[in-house]
């Protein structure tokens, strides 16, 4: 189990970091990672390659079953 502050939506993480991607997520579309351009031009991580897609049509994006809220934090499986 794992503890985290992400808002899920659709069984997806809307606002956070999704582990299977190694990507993180706000307002439903990937963010670019913050590496040097001269790291990019080498596809330097998933997070770079998948910048701007939205998450719901990702695939590999991770999959949220069961969630609950504990003090406004959100614990998942």
């Amino acid at each position: 189990m794992r503890e985290s502050t992400d808002e899920i939506r659709s069984y997806q993480v809307w606002n956070g970091f999704d582990y299977n991607l190694q990507v993180w997520v706000q307002d439903g579309i990937i963010l670019d990672c913050n590496h040097p351009q001269s790291m990019k031009g080498n596809g330097c991580c998933k997070s770079h390659s998948l910048a701007g897609r939205n998450i719901l049509l990702t695939p590999g994006a991770e999959y949220v079953v069961e969630t609950i809220l504990i003090d406004g934090i959100c614990i998942r499986k």
